[in-house]
């Protein structure tokens, strides 16, 4: 390994434990869009008092935040295996140096290190 770049087979040793997040995540944001989907029409057909109106727009409203956080992490997931491609995973963005495998295994999506932070 250089100062400033894992090795192929450390590369891909971040990989595998990426690919597993990204389709949970992809499967989770899929299960949200398809219960939302559900929740709505079955909404749409019922007539419902002021109470039930609100719960349902509250649930909305978190499955939507949910949604988001989802989306993000699947986005930011999806960069970090584009960033494994052009094997410039694991480098600081901000000083050019290796991120802390340690910190790559607990948030493998980290783009700077703890000391650049």
């Amino acid at each position: 390994m250089s100062e400033h770049k894992y090795s192929e087979a450390k590369l891909q040793e971040f990989k595998q434990i990426i690919q597993p997040l990204l389709k949970e995540t992809d499967e989770r944001l899929s299960d949200l869009k398809e219960t939302r989907k559900r929740r709505t029409e079955h909404f749409a057909d019922m007539n419902v008092d002021f109470n039930e109106s609100s719960a349902h727009f509250q649930q909305q409203s978190k499955n939507k935040a949910s949604m988001r956080r989802l989306k993000t992490k699947s986005k930011e997931l999806n960069q970090a295996l584009l960033r494994i491609e052009n094997g410039t995973y694991g480098v600081c963005e901000r000083t050019g140096r290796l991120i802390d495998e340690k910190r790559l295994k607990a948030l493998p999506t980290a783009r700077v290190s703890m000391r650049a932070k």
